[in-house]
């Protein structure tokens, strides 16, 4: 019997035990580069035929509601700013137009940086940076901003 010939059942098996999946977690899409990648495709697409921006992933209060802690903190509008899995990059459109004036988004999607790209440029704002993550940059990305945002759900 060839390796492979059980169609992976019994590797799937053994790699599960011990996983978050034996202890009720179930691993989810959302985690895959795959899937944004995917996600990102179609609202570049949409974007260029229908000029839609597409979702605000965490909502537009959440948004606002980090916007006015920020300036409760008093962090300065030239502060640098790091946004990490910027998406379709419009909470940096947000704190430009608050006037933040250092902001740089990065997200591992290659689409995702277009569509921010494209929306910016839309906007008519040239103060905002965009990088494509790669997961391995390590501390020193982090060490040249003095605040780094990364909202995230938990399912």
């Amino acid at each position: 019997m060839s390796a492979g010939a059980d169609g992976g059942g019994a590797a799937a098996a053994r790699s599960r035990k011990g996983s978050s999946a034996e202890d009720g977690f179930v691993p989810s899409a959302l985690g895959t580069r795959e899937h944004w990648d995917a996600v990102y495709e179609r609202e570049l697409q949409t974007f260029q035929e229908y000029g839609d921006t597409g979702e605000i992933w965490f909502g537009e209060e959440s948004m606002n509601r980090l916007i006015k802690w920020m300036q409760k903190h008093k962090i300065p509008l030239d502060a640098s700013v790091l946004d990490i899995g910027t998406g379709n990059g419009v909470f940096l459109v947000e704190l430009a137009k608050f006037g933040f004036s250092n902001i740089t988004g990065i997200d591992y999607s290659p689409s995702a940086i277009q569509l921010s790209g494209n929306i910016i440029e839309k906007e008519g704002l040239s103060n905002i940076k965009l990088k494509t993550l790669i997961f391995n940059l390590g501390r020193r990305l982090f060490e040249s901003f003095h605040k780094a945002v990364w909202i995230s759900y938990l399912y």
